[in-house]
This record gives structure tokens, C-alpha cells and sequence, in this order.
């Protein structure tokens, strides 16, 4: 490492972490940055997780935010931390061209709210992390950092892949169908993606304003929680957030809960999909925590929503892309066209039955939020796939996607190839807080099993 303040490996500091070290003079903003410059100049071009990265903008964001921390100025809660912006968030100062050709070199004039409460609270926006092609499944560049030759999953591509190769402590990515939870067992990171209306999606690409929800990868439980309660929120213009207050998540999720949880252990209708090493890596589990587990049954027909979210998703991107698709149909993928043209296909009636089952199917679950703490599932159908011609199927996700409900996967198992394997915890739809404090609990709780 060129910068000899760091004594610790870069690649292992998380983003709270980094603040405390910035705060107490153990290296500047300046330092931290360059050896994340370093890093990302060492191994980017075997990974793809950037889609923009420049130096010059890294560096001056650095200086200045020594410069303040050197006159005495109030710091804020993420002083110092470095994050990744998916690139189909707007940002002043690099490009943001959503994964497609069509859209190369756009430039936009503010930035997207998440990004402008980060630069509020301190943060430094490290770059822009590789997206799918306009955040669909069709892959993009990015490779899996523990196995090139595997998928690191979709579409928050880069943005998993960045924080699992240690280039950055947190990143902020986007689902519709599984596209934070599965990346993030794929790439063995935390990947969280909050109850639907807690943070404002202004500036975004809107593939499909029914299910798109903003989500963070990051180290720690701890460092989510840090950075989502720094974005949550009502900022007057998506109406998905309206009236929806800033919430303390931070110090919720690092309490010990006042009662040791109880998770409903559900396997789900698709667990024959679930690949063999899998099954047996949770049923282990599950017998490690049958004192805090029960086994849950849900009826086949929640089956049904794999259907209904492609309806949805499918009908509002054809309305999103309605543009693209009449000037530049060229420029588009193959399974691209197909997805917009199924949506053209859709009929109103059918798409607005699929958004009215929404409120119904998740007040189904209200009864499971009596008795348990949070869900427990697989994030995926097993560790990432070999290839890179799919992002592997998003379907343990679907449901908590479709019914808008908080769920984290978490990196604590592992297949005998050392693929990581996540763990998805899903919580009551608005209890983001006692999720995490679950999640906390549950990974604290397993690493004194050990």
C-alpha cells in the first residue's frame, strides 16, 4: 500500500469504521480514498464493478471534506465514507447511462435525492457500480469476485461485487424482483432492501414505480443501518414516501432484543428448486436454532405472485422504455424487446388486478408477524451460478419484492466449493428497525454457537 497511515488491510474497514479512524486522525479522507483509488486500479478490470470511476472527481471530493474536518465544521453522521451509486441513480458529477448504449454520456443537473442526503450527511461518492441493461435480468460486465467464472447475480451487479472485492465499504443498489438479495448472496455481502415508501426514489430510473424499491450492500449490519437511516424519508416528490418520517434504525438494530426472537423457518413452494447443498446447509441451521425457530407453511397459492410481478413489472417497463424502445429498438437486447413487447401485450385489466392483490397478500402475513420475529429462507436458490450468460433466478425474493416487506441476506453459509450461500431474514411491512435488530441478533447469536 502507497500510503503508510493505514495499518489496517483497506479492504477489511467498514464504513462506520472508517469514520471513527477519519475523526481520530488515523488517516485523512485523502489517505482512505487513495487506497481505495489503489485497490480499485488493482482489481477492476478482472471484476467490471465500476461503470464510472474517475480519480480526479474522487480525490477533490476528498480534499474538500478534509479541508471542512480541518476548520472546525460539523461533520456529519457518514463524514469520510466512500460509496458506490448504482448506475441508474442521477449524480451531478459523473454519468449515469443505466446499463445501455442509448444512454451514454447523459448527463443530469442535480442529484437524485439518496445521493444528495448522502453528500448532506458527508459522504464521498466514490463512483458509479455496473447496472444490467436498464436494471433488468440481462447481464451486464460484472463478474463474481470469488469465482470469475460465476454470476455475481442482478441487476445491483457492480454494486454487490464492489463491496465483496473490498473496493468499497457500502454501495447503494435498487430491486424490482430480487436484485439487491440475490447479488448479495451470490457475492457473500449484507444486502438489505427496506419496506417500500421508506426512501424516496427521485432521480431514479423508474422501471417500475409499483415494485422498485432502494436497498444498501454493505460489511456490517451495523453500516447498513448507518447509511439507510441517512437517506429514509419523505422529500416531497415520490409519492410512495409521502409522510413517511426519518427513522432512528442505528440504534435500534445494534440493542440486544429485549426477548430472545423466535423465526418462522419457512422453506417455501419453490425449496425443490433450492439445489441439494443448500438444503441440507439450512436444515442444519435450522436444527442449530430450533430452540428460536418453527417451521411455517405458506399455501401454494402465493405461487400466484411470480405472476403478478412480472405482470406488473413487465407492463410498467414497457411504459418506461416506451421511448427506447420506438427510437433506438436496435440498441436493445434481444430478451429486452421480448420483455417490453409481453408488456405492451398485458392487459389493463389484468395489470390492475395484479397491483390490487398487492395489500391483500401481504396483510396475509400480519398473523406470522404476531408470533415470529422476522422469516427465515434462503436469499437464493443456492450459491451463484456457473456462467455469465444469466444472473440466476430472483424467485426466493419474489414474494417480499411484490408485497413490499424489508428483507436482508446475510453471508453465513458457505458450499464446499466456498461459494457464499445467504441467509434472508424478511420482516413486517414499515418494521425495518426490529429486522435489523433480529438480523443482529441472529448473526451474534450464531458466531458464539460456533
Amino acid at each position: 500500500m502507497a500510503n503508510s497511515n493505514f495499518e489496517l488491510p483497506v479492504a477489511s474497514i467498514g464504513a462506520l469504521e472508517a469514520r471513527e479512524k477519519i475523526l481520530s486522525g488515523a488517516f485523512s479522507v485523502a489517505d482512505y480514498a487513495e487506497a481505495l483509488l489503489s485497490l480499485a486500479k488493482q482489481f477492476d478490470s478482472g471484476i467490471g464493478a465500476f461503470a464510472h470511476l474517475e480519480e480526479k472527481i474522487v480525490m477533490a471530493q476528498a480534499h474538500e471534506l478534509d479541508d471542512r474536518k480541518s476548520r472546525g465544521e460539523t461533520l456529519g453522521p457518514l463524514f469520510g465514507v466512500p460509496v458506490g451509486i448504482k448506475d441508474i441513480i442521477d449524480t451531478l458529477d459523473y454519468p449515469t447511462e443505466m446499463g445501455s448504449p442509448i444512454h451514454r454520456g447523459r448527463a443530469t443537473r442535480w442529484d437524485a435525492t439518496v445521493v444528495r442526503r448522502l453528500r448532506a450527511a458527508g459522504a464521498l461518492i466514490f463512483g458509479k457500480t455496473v447496472t444490467t441493461e436498464f436494471a433488468t435480468p440481462i447481464p451486464a460486465k460484472t463478474v463474481n469476485p470469488h469465482n470469475t467464472q460465476h454470476t455475481p447475480g442482478g441487476s445491483s451487479s457492480g454494486s454487490a461485487a464492489a463491496v465483496a472485492a473490498g473496493m468499497l465499504p457500502i454501495t447503494i443498489g435498487t430491486q424490482t424482483n430480487g436484485s439487491i438479495i440475490r447479488p448479495a448472496s451470490f457475492c457473500g455481502v449484507y444486502g438489505f432492501k427496506p419496506s417500500a415508501g421508506l426512501i424516496p426514489r427521485t432521480g431514479i430510473f423508474e422501471q417500475s414505480p409499483t415494485l422498485d424499491q432502494v436497498g444498501v450492500f454493505g460489511r456490517s449490519i451495523s453500516d447498513i443501518a448507518a447509511i439507510c437511516e441517512s437517506i429514509i424519508g419523505d422529500d416531497g416528490d415520490d409519492s410512495s414516501c409521502r409522510g413517511t418520517p426519518r427513522r432512528a434504525l442505528q440504534q435500534i438494530a445494534s440493542e440486544a432484543p429485549p426477548f430472545p426472537p423466535t423465526l418462522a423457518y419457512i422453506q417455501t413452494p419453490y425449496w425443490s428448486e433450492v439445489d441439494v447443498e443448500s438444503q441440507q446447509a439450512f436444515t442444519a441451521l435450522r436444527d442449530l436454532l430450533s430452540d428460536h425457530c418453527a417451521d411455517v407453511d405458506l399455501p401454494e397459492s402465493v405461487t400466484e405472485v411470480s405472476k403478478l410481478l412480472a405482470l406488473i413489472q413487465e407492463s410498467e417497463m414497457a411504459n418506461a422504455l416506451r421511448k427506447e424502445y420506438a427510437s433506438h429498438r436496435t440498441q436493445l437486447s434481444t430478451p429486452l424487446i421480448e420483455m417490453v413487447e409481453r408488456g405492451r401485450a398485458h392487459q389493463a385489466i389484468d395489470y390492475l388486478n395484479a397491483i390490487d392483490r398487492i395489500e391483500t397478500i401481504r396483510e396475509g402475513f400480519d398473523e406470522f408477524f404476531e408470533r415470529f420475529d422476522a422469516l427465515i429462507t434462503p436469499a437464493a436458490l443456492g450459491p451463484a451460478p456457473q456462467g455469465l450468460e444469466s444472473t440466476g433466478n430472483p424467485i426466493m425474493a419474489t414474494m417480499w419484492s411484490y408485497c413490499g416487506m424489508p428483507a436482508i441476506s446475510l453471508p453465513l453459509l458457505q458450499s464446499s466449493t466456498g461459494m457464499p450461500i445467504g441467509v434472508q431474514l424478511i420482516g413486517a411491512k414499515g418494521d425495518d428497525a426490529r429486522l435489523l435488530r433480529t438480523a443482529n441478533w441472529l448473526v451474534n447469536h450464531l458466531e458464539n454457537a460456533e
